[in-house]
């Protein structure tokens, strides 16, 4: 999901901290901020998984998966495959199907070696599994992002928006770059977004009306507050919960 995945690649499971190993999530804000008392009127929802990203080590999964079990009857696990082979390509420099293939893998191995964490609360919640990849295949998701884009171009605020959480992510991942390569990061960093808020509308559109997510997503909560009424109205009435991960 957002851009601030970690680079650190492994077919097996993420190595843990060795201090923390325990952790407990907690609301660190909702968006819009009177959906805080009511969200959980809503019995589904779904979450938001960011590949490579040190948010999603085992344990920090189980604590964000504990957490939805004790709110929500059913939870759709939305994996970032396919919008990850930017990431890839931006800041390793990987080619496009190069990038896509391994994207793809991450994938897959992420939901091969966490699997049994969702299936520890499976008692208390459905979960279900819905890649990136096969929500952009449809033609919904294309026209979503077609709407998305060309609001991103004719809209200044939105598109600067979208551009300042790019260059947030790059400025920790960018030293000593020539401008140019700059500019071609931002570039598919706005990419980034744009394709998964379209996808994002879809899943709104098919009945999940909350996202879960551990950590910040300032554009989509500006959108979720009413700040960019140009945006897809299935962004505008999604309520974004951000989740903060407490070692103990």
């Amino acid at each position: 999901m957002a851009l601030d995945a970690q680079a650190v690649s492994s077919p097996r499971r993420q190595l843990e901290p060795t201090r923390r190993t325990r952790y407990k999530a907690e609301i660190a804000s909702v968006s819009p901020a009177t959906s805080r008392t009511t969200f959980e009127q809503h019995d589904t929802c779904f979450l938001g998984v960011s590949l490579e990203n040190s948010n999603f080590t085992t344990a920090k999964l189980t604590s964000m998966v504990k957490w939805i079990s004790r709110r929500f009857a059913r939870c759709t696990v939305l994996v970032g495959d396919s919008i990850h082979r930017l990431t890839l390509e931006s800041t390793r420099g990987m080619a496009a199907e190069e990038a896509r293939e391994r994207a793809l893998e991450l994938g897959r191995q992420f939901l091969e070696n966490e699997r049994t964490v969702f299936d520890e609360y499976g008692d208390a919640t459905a979960f279900t599994f819905l890649n990136c990849s096969d929500v952009q295949e449809g033609d919904e998701c294309a026209a979503f992002y077609d709407e998305l884009r060309t609001f991103f171009v004719k809209d200044e605020v939105f598109r600067s928006s979208v551009e300042s959480f790019g260059r947030a992510y790059h400025r920790k991942h960018s030293h000593g770059i020539s401008e140019t390569e700059w500019e071609r990061r931002i570039r598919m960093s706005s990419e980034y977004f744009l394709e998964e808020f379209a996808v994002f509308a879809c899943l709104k559109r098919q009945g999940l009306p909350v996202m879960v997510y551990p950590g910040s997503f300032s554009t989509l909560s500006e959108i979720a507050r009413g700040e960019h009424p140009g945006a897809p109205e299935e962004l505008r009435d999604l309520i974004v919960v951000s989740l903060h991960l407490k070692g103990r």
